[in-house]
């Protein structure tokens, strides 16, 4: 009985190792085909590389897709190659390795002039306006007014930064009908801004809470108000008692209330300033991005 068994057991063994064997024979032959297909069955040839990078791209899987596109351009120079590089670091935000990249290319690339309004671009999304600015304003195509989209996005930084804005008529010229009342009011407001001056806040502030109320907090400016009235009411109603402990309680409690109201009122104006700036700022992004100021991105990229 116990032969029986073993030989059972050896049995199972040699029939589980040789399917195992027979599994692997089958699958190369499976194979077989799909390698011949290969560059002489090269699976890691510059070719299938490419179109592996290709379908990773497309398919916004962009940090192997450079892996790739690498490995194929250590090897050979390839404008669009290249290009594909720097817009795969753009994509992901990499911004400053976006810039590096396309600062690769040279003037006599067919593609150096895209790969310039691709730097912009990459400036102006980073926010380094200062530099985006001193670029276009030293290009050729500036200098001649030949890119009325370059114009476009210069004037877009020029809101966003301290630089003097040309004449209005000028500055509004070379938008759309229907977009020049936007920058008119854009341009308006950068003249004037709306901000308030917290120095005045400040002596408003002698009423308590009417500072607050100048900087839009209404209110915290009734709150300042009614308490600093009401610890002054009970400081004087405690001293016409001759409760002097207690008097001297809500005088400081006074005081302590009034002189902080001063400071809010100085404070909150200065956060209603910052407030103010940050929602033109990004009225100004969103007015770029939805009239797509940016110059048209290449046909062979994937969308």
């Amino acid at each position: 009985m116990f032969q029986v068994n073993n030989f059972t057991v050896r049995m199972k063994k040699f029939i589980k190792v040789n399917s195992s064997v027979l599994s692997i024979i089958f699958s190369f032959f499976a194979l077989a085909p799909l390698i011949a297909q290969t560059e002489n069955g090269n699976i890691w040839s510059d070719k299938n590389r490419l179109a592996f990078g290709n379908h990773l791209f497309c398919e916004k899987d962009y940090l192997r897709a450079i892996d790739e596109f690498q490995c194929v351009l250590i090897k050979n120079w390839n404008d669009t190659l290249q290009f594909k590089i720097a817009t795969s670091y753009f994509r992901m935000k990499h911004y400053d390795k976006a810039f590096n990249e396309f600062e690769k290319f040279t003037p006599n690339s067919s593609m150096y002039l895209q790969s310039e309004n691709e730097k912009f671009r990459t400036l102006f999304l980073s926010e380094n306006y200062s530099s985006m600015q001193n670029k276009i304003k030293n290009s050729k195509r500036y200098s001649g007014n030949n890119s009325i989209e370059l114009l476009r996005l210069l004037n877009s930084s020029m809101l966003l930064t301290n630089a003097e804005l040309p004449q209005k008529s000028k500055f509004i010229s070379i938008y759309e009908n229907e977009d020049k009342n936007i920058l008119s009011e854009f341009y308006n407001w950068k003249e004037n801004p709306p901000y308030k001056n917290p120095t005045i806040a400040a002596i408003l502030s002698i009423i308590p809470g009417l500072g607050k109320i100048y900087a839009d907090e209404i209110g915290d400016g009734i709150t300042s108000f009614v308490l600093t009235g009401l610890f002054t009411y009970l400081a004087i109603n405690k001293f016409q008692n001759n409760q002097q402990t207690s008097a001297w309680i809500y005088t400081g409690l006074s005081a302590f209330f009034y002189s902080g109201n001063i400071y809010g009122s100085y404070t909150a104006t200065q956060n209603y300033n910052a407030g103010i700036k940050f929602n033109f700022e990004n009225e100004v992004k969103i007015f770029v991005n939805d009239r797509n100021q940016f110059l048209p991105t290449p046909k062979f990229l994937c969308d």
